[in-house]
């Protein structure tokens, strides 16, 4: 797994950054003790894999 932008990982998931952000909002205090703050542009790895995996994202 590597770092990605939200535009990538919502291009992925074929969704709005928009839409993904709000997909996020029912995990958004997990997403938070892991790191994930709401103005960052580029997710770490185990924010990408964790996101990825809650909704069926196909990053590779």
């Amino acid at each position: 797994m590597k770092a990605m932008t939200k535009q990538q990982l919502a291009d992925k998931a074929g969704v709005t950054t928009k839409t993904l952000m709000s997909w996020c909002k029912a995990y958004q205090h997990e997403l938070q003790s892991m790191g994930m703050r709401p103005k960052m542009r580029v997710l770490p790895p185990h924010i990408v894999q964790f996101i990825a995996q809650k909704f069926s994202i196909d990053v590779g």
